[in-house]
């Protein structure tokens, strides 16, 4: 079996429970974030005699690690401390990481960020 994150933009109000939750459930530190909630936005305004008329948009999106078949940053890791699980679930074994940021440089999305000590995802 494989998990994933689903995720319903038309549900969404931008709350950004989603976020804070992962951030509480793995104890991350001030500043470092596993999933972001971003609002899109756009269109414009145009005056139309007395009238106005818009054509504007709004929708809130939830970007986090996509848990990749063929990971890109664990494939570039020189201590092979990234794992990807039978479930598809791709992890970090911090006693291996030596926060280099090589993962950082070659995902594609979501980015991740290095401290001293762990390597984070950062969205």
């Amino acid at each position: 079996m494989t998990y994933a994150f689903t995720f319903d933009a038309s549900a969404c109000s931008g709350c950004k429970a989603c976020q804070v939750a992962c951030k509480d459930k793995n104890n991350l530190p001030l500043g470092v974030l596993w999933r972001r909630v971003y609002e899109v936005s756009g269109g414009s305004w145009q005056k139309q005699g007395d009238a106005w008329k818009a054509d504007v948009f709004a929708y809130n999106l939830t970007i986090a690690c996509n848990h990749c078949v063929h990971p890109k940053c664990a494939g570039v890791c020189p201590t092979d401390a990234y794992v990807v699980r039978d479930d598809g679930i791709v992890y970090i074994d911090e006693s291996r990481c030596i926060g280099c940021g090589y993962c950082a440089w070659r995902v594609p999305t979501p980015r991740r960020s290095t401290t001293r000590s762990r390597t984070y995802v950062e969205v």
